[in-house]
């Protein structure tokens, strides 16, 4: 059992700062690590669905026989861990205590203050830890949701996450804390900057770096602590969306130049185990298999009829602009409406092309017929391509239309007098889906700049803001009708005429 692997699972690239610091002092172990980059970040999510995804990412690593698992996620901790715990048979470890412990150690004011996901912090996870151990220190709990984003977009370096940090952390700077815990893991790529903006003299709790200590001591009480990294043995990483980002923050963040990161579909994670089976011990993981079969029987319900077209939307609108395409050649176009019994699927990937293809190609897998989808947004290039996937959420889950364009004229306020730096551009993702054929992938861009006030009524989302080329007119100003020709999803369609038929048919 000392050569077998330790399990990481993390909602994204937060872990390998855990991973880093676990390299750094254990050294003989080796790694499997797998980061649920396609739904990241788990903050905002409901603690029920966060402790579903806890348990497909544990089923994931007990199938590749590990000897110790790690939760190196701050949300998924505070939602599974005694859950998970209780039903292994190998130790399991969260991120929780150890950074609560540390914080306690460290402060001399007794004012300790803890930044994590508003999961993290809606669940009071890291306050019952503290006040279990002393009842003197006064915790100041902040919800932080804006940072997980910048760091999976590789922005923790950039001055837009100087000023995130900055804006975020004003609350809890007006009490004064002498230690922050780091409440995520993802939060230690931001170290720098947050420890600029709270001040040299504040200490900061790396929660994931201090459990690594609790790795240790539990690696040598169960005697299973490596001797040597086992020969012709890699490290194993793994994701749910593209594998090209994570690997470049991993490369970076872990100093390895022969790093691979293999791809795991949403899909595969469902199917390994129904959500209320889980994998308990090293016996029992032969059923995993049997639960996986049974599992995908219930995806098997519908017939397989490929003379109808699935748009993957209940918006009727847009269906409209896809069903004469369709229908001249002898097919029906149908939308998510038609098929109520499906299971929602939520919009996680890091890119357009990744939300796209989730949607298209599960919904394509469970009715055994072609699906398109699409997935759009506004790319500011002096913002590096924000808000990007995270266009409807820019200001915050649930945020309105004029609080998003608010948010987007604050971060280009300095920019007011130089009109060549706003430039900006609507993109447009198709991805159409069908049973045993590579998806096909259309693209658009419509390009233009941002205004410095929003001008007109007839758009939504940023079209008050967007100039259209260099016309000096709002996409708010155009008519549907003119907006429909030039737009990004009217140029993708246009580019789909030519290519999806041969596509459809060839075997």
């Amino acid at each position: 059992m000392k050569t077998e692997a330790i399990g990481f699972f993390d909602s994204g690239i937060g872990g390998l700062t855990v991973v880093r610091e676990l390299l750094k002092q254990l050294p003989n172990e080796r790694i499997i690590y797998i980061g649920d980059t396609a739904r990241s970040p788990y903050g905002p999510r409901p603690l029920t669905k966060v402790r579903q995804f806890a348990w497909e990412l544990t089923n994931f690593l007990m199938k590749k026989r590990i000897k110790m698992l790690v939760i190196a996620c701050n949300t998924a901790t505070a939602a599974a861990l005694e859950e998970i715990k209780e039903r292994l048979d190998i130790p399991v470890v969260g991120v929780i205590t150890s950074g609560a412990r540390a914080a306690i150690k460290a402060t001399n004011t007794g004012c300790v203050g803890v930044i994590g996901t508003s999961g993290t912090i809606q669940s009071g996870a890291y306050l019952k830890a503290i006040m279990h151990r002393s009842s003197k220190i006064n915790v100041q709990a902040l919800a932080c949701p804006k940072f997980v984003p910048v760091v999976e977009s590789n922005q923790f370096d950039s001055a837009i996450a100087e000023e995130i940090v900055l804006d975020s952390l004003k609350p809890i700077r007006i009490q004064k804390p002498d230690t922050l815990i780091l409440g995520c893991t993802h939060y230690p790529l931001l170290s720098p900057v947050i420890q600029k903006v709270i001040g040299e003299d504040v200490i900061l709790i790396d929660s994931g770096a201090e459990t690594v200590s609790d790795v240790s001591l539990l690696l040598d009480y169960f005697g299973i602590q490596a001797d040597k990294m086992p020969k012709n043995e890699d490290h194993e990483f793994y994701v749910t969306s593209s594998p090209a980002m994570f690997k470049e923050i991993a490369k970076n963040w872990l100093d390895m130049t022969d790093l691979s990161v293999f791809h795991v579909g949403l899909s595969e994670l469902s199917l390994r185990v129904k959500k209320e089976v889980v994998v308990n011990t090293k016996d029992e993981r032969s059923n995993g298999a049997d639960n996986a079969k049974n599992s995908n029987s219930k995806s098997e319900n519908f017939e397989i009829d490929e003379r109808a077209i699935v748009i993957a939307t209940h918006n009727l609108g847009k269906a409209k602009e896809f069903t004469a395409l369709f229908k001249d050649r002898g097919y029906e176009v149908k939308t998510l409406l038609d098929y109520p019994e499906l299971p929602e699927v939520i919009e996680t990937g890091m890119t357009f092309e990744e939300n796209a293809r989730l949607k298209a190609e599960t919904i394509a897998r469970l009715l055994k017929r072609p699906v398109l989808a699409d997935d759009s947004g506004l790319m500011v290039d002096e913002l590096g391509g924000l808000p990007g996937v995270w266009s409807a959420r820019f200001a915050g889950v649930g945020a309105t239309d004029a609080a998003n364009n608010a948010k987007l004229l604050h971060e280009l306020s300095s920019l007011s007098t130089l009109p060549e730096r706003r430039t900006a551009k609507f993109h447009c993702t198709l991805v159409f889906a069908a049973p045993e054929r590579e998806s096909l992938v259309v693209e658009a861009d419509w390009k233009g700049s941002i205004a410095t006030i929003p001008k007109g009524d007839n758009g939504f989302g940023y079209d008050p803001l967007f100039l259209v080329g260099d016309t000096g007119v709002t996409a708010a100003q155009l008519s549907v009708e003119e907006k429909n020709k030039v737009g990004h999803r009217a140029q993708a369609v246009a580019k789909l005429k030519f290519v999806w038929e041969e596509w459809l048919v060839k075997k």
